[in-house]
């Protein structure tokens, strides 16, 4: 892919082809019709002719109208290319904003025209153009109409175009030809729609441009569904900015009160305390996570029951009053809120706006509420506990359940902790449970793979970055480090970190601040670290590949995770957990497994663990179609010897209603299509674009008859 930039007088075209997109734009219900006004040389020039004559006798036409406005504001129709321009200064924040955000719609569109010599073009609402897409040819022609960044297609600056109707209308519109009001703009055809933002008001445009004489069949409804998609990124962007800003502004609220504010959670466990509240009680951040009864009387009151709103005692501070109101979070779980004072209130029990019986939206949210049980010995790992924080780790082996215990004592420490294991073994499933176990589980848990980050951005990724510090950064931005502060950061795959870039670790874990890209001030961070590998850190140092003193500070406390294979009996709870969580998924009926298979899957070395077992159970899944889960229905990989000797004897390939099997045979065509297309997918290990070879279908139809059999 190709981008026209504007530096001053240099507008270079930028690389950065992306061969392998591929175009899963979403459906539009209908397209909006052209409405072009079929004018041709000889009427512009009629118009142009009589321009000092009664323009009331002209048709109801927009694009005519748009002429007339154009003569009035004194546009020169014999205008070479256009010239008014703005400093990049004025619309770099948008334009990064749209580059971020719209990254994969401008993919998507590439891969559309880049064969038919368009371009697409993005403007702001005042038509100041932000980027400009295209193949090398197609943004050459562009580039000698001015057509790039900075560049203002406003109506008053180049006479009529898609691009200024369709701002003025707020409408989707199509221009061709001699319709454009300047004749350097009649060998091209432009088709654009506007850009609203969630609240309504006008964003920007977005265009389609090429010589009349190339393909623009459905170049309307193209722009029509890129700019639904870029509306739908918007309107997340601005969620996920209002959800920022509202966590902000009760930190603010709660921290700005005379009042000590503590609230707890059905099981005792103190979740928010503002800082008046740390103060009076005089714990510090200590008093998080600590349990309500270690600092309040709550003899006689279950917290798990219904309550109403009482005064309490408060035995290390006996000055203090202290006033207990009840309320309900979304998910229905019981909280409450302990309001502390100096003195006794004047009238009644300090209360947050809605935090009455069927309140606490915005604190219960948070209040980092753990999950399910895992299964203790002699429970066959089923649900114990509803509220344990480790129970998405399903194990009854002895050995996977002496881990689990383990990883319960380290919770509760604040010492880094390194976790180890094979891939799949579930180490961010522990570093998520022991968040949820310690005293910061109602903050953020920031999970970082540094074997995926671009080496270029490790830095500003990490640390974070000050407005203007490098190309592209419009605003200042917090790294991960900042964002884990008061919670946990997880960095995995810390072994491949480049070992130059390692020693960028050292002064945050070591002095607790960061300091962001382009920056100068120190930012204190407090997080609780956890990290996790699977290689051997210490051969890593002996090669020098590992810094040594980056070890020291990240391995206080290890926790080894074992491989499936050494967890007797857990291969089977996990597949039966599986088989109806994925059953659900898929929408089918869950008929278990057989002996034979479970015997299979038993028996399997499992070289992917956990992971690959999850994904081989869903494969069966679908496989099986809601029948009793055999062998067969088991990639073929797993096998071994007794199934390869039972596929022989019965002349089965693993297909359900083949020869030799015990199975009513199934001839839909829906369903053999479908366990043609899983097969494909699992021979080429999900490759989409060989798969589809294999098949005889290109890959967009691949992709569709995945969504329509829902096969993920």
């Amino acid at each position: 892919m190709y981008e026209l930039q504007h530096n001053g007088d240099i507008r270079p075209i930028m690389n950065d082809e992306q061969e392998e997109c591929v175009l899963q734009g979403s459906s539009v219900a209908a397209a909006v019709s052209s409405r072009r006004v079929h004018l041709t040389i000889e009427d512009w020039r009629r118009f142009l002719a009589d321009r000092d004559r009664d323009r009331t006798a002209l048709p109801d036409s927009p694009i005519l109208a748009s002429w007339q406005r154009c003569l009035d504001q004194g546009v020169d129709p014999m205008m070479a290319n256009c010239t008014a321009f703005v400093p990049l200064a004025q619309i770099e924040e948008q334009a990064a904003l749209l580059k971020d955000l719209g990254h994969e719609v401008e993919l998507t569109v590439y891969e559309a025209i880049r064969h038919r010599d368009l371009l697409m073009t993005v403007s702001d609402a005042k038509g100041r153009l932000l980027r400009t897409i295209g193949n090398k040819r197609i943004l050459q022609q562009a580039d000698s109409l001015r057509f790039g960044p900075g560049a203002v297609w406003a109506e008053g600056s180049v006479g009529t175009n898609a691009i200024s109707l369709a701002l003025d209308t707020k409408m989707p519109w199509q221009i061709c030809g001699v319709e454009h009001f300047c004749i350097s703009h009649h060998a091209w055809t432009c088709s654009a729609t506007p850009i609203f933002t969630p609240l309504g008001s006008l964003w920007g445009c977005l265009d389609i441009s090429g010589h009349v004489s190339s393909n623009h069949s459905q170049a309307l409804w193209l722009t029509m569904m890129a700019v639904r998609e870029t509306e739908r990124l918007l309107f997340n962007a601005s969620l996920d900015s209002m959800g920022e800003l509202s966590r902000d502004m009760f930190r603010a609220i709660v921290g700005s009160v005379p009042v000590g504010l503590c609230l707890v959670n059905d099981q005792g466990r103190i979740t928010f305390a503002n800082p008046l509240a740390e103060h009076l009680l005089g714990t510090g951040s200590a008093l998080r996570g600590a349990r309500a009864g270690d600092h309040f009387d709550l003899t006689g009151i279950d917290l798990a029951a219904e309550n109403g709103q009482r005064a309490l005692v408060c035995p290390a501070r006996p000055d203090l009053f202290a006033e207990l109101a009840p309320f309900v979070s979304t998910n229905h779980r019981r909280h409450y809120l302990i309001a502390l004072h100096c003195e006794r209130p004047h009238s009644g029990l300090f209360v947050l706006p809605g935090a009455g019986a069927d309140a606490g939206q915005g604190a219960g949210q948070n209040s980092g509420q753990p999950g399910r049980k895992a299964g203790k010995p002699g429970q066959g790992g089923r649900a114990a506990d509803a509220d344990d924080p480790f129970a998405e780790i399903l194990c009854r082996s002895t050995v996977m359940q002496a881990v689990v215990e383990r990883a319960r004592t380290m919770a509760a420490s604040f010492a880094p902790i390194l976790l180890l294991g094979e891939t799949g073994t579930g180490k961010e499933l522990f570093a998520r449970a022991l968040h949820k176990a310690g005293a910061r589980a109602d903050q953020p848990f920031v999970a970082v793979n540094c074997g995926a980050l671009p080496r270029e951005l490790i830095q500003s990724e990490l640390f974070g970055y000050e407005k203007g510090s490098f190309t592209g950064a419009g605003k200042s931005t917090r790294g991960k480090f900042e964002q884990a502060h008061g919670g946990t950061l997880f960095l995995d795959e810390i072994s491949e970190m480049p070992l130059d870039m390692q020693v960028n670790l050292l002064r945050p874990l070591e002095t607790g601040t960061v300091t962001r890209v382009g920056g100068s001030q120190s930012i204190v961070t407090d997080f609780r670290l956890i990290t996790a590998t699977n290689r051997n850190l210490e051969d890593l140092i002996a090669r020098k590949l590992f810094r040594e003193d980056l070890f020291y500070r990240i391995h206080v406390l290890t926790l080894e995770l074992p491989p499936l294979r050494e967890r007797t009996g857990d291969v089977t709870l996990i597949a039966r957990t599986y088989g109806q969580k994925l059953a659900r998924k898929h929408n089918l009926p869950y008929a278990g497994f057989s002996q034979a298979a479970l015997s299979c899957l038993e028996a399997y070395d499992w070289p992917g663990n956990v992971r690959q077992l999850v994904h081989s159970i869903e494969y069966a899944v679908n496989m099986a179609m809601g029948s009793c889960i055999e062998m067969e229905h088991l990639p073929k990989a797993l096998w071994g010897q007794q199934g390869a000797e039972r596929a022989r004897a019965s002349g089965s390939t693993g297909s359900i209603g083949s020869p030799g099997s015990s199975e009513p045979a199934d001839f839909s065509l829906d369903n053999m299509e479908r366990r043609t297309i899983m097969a494909a997918l699992e021979h080429y290990g999900g490759n989409i674009l060989k798969a589809a070879r294999a098949l005889g279908i290109g890959r967009n139809t691949l992709y569709a008859k995945m969504r329509k059999y829902n096969i993920s």
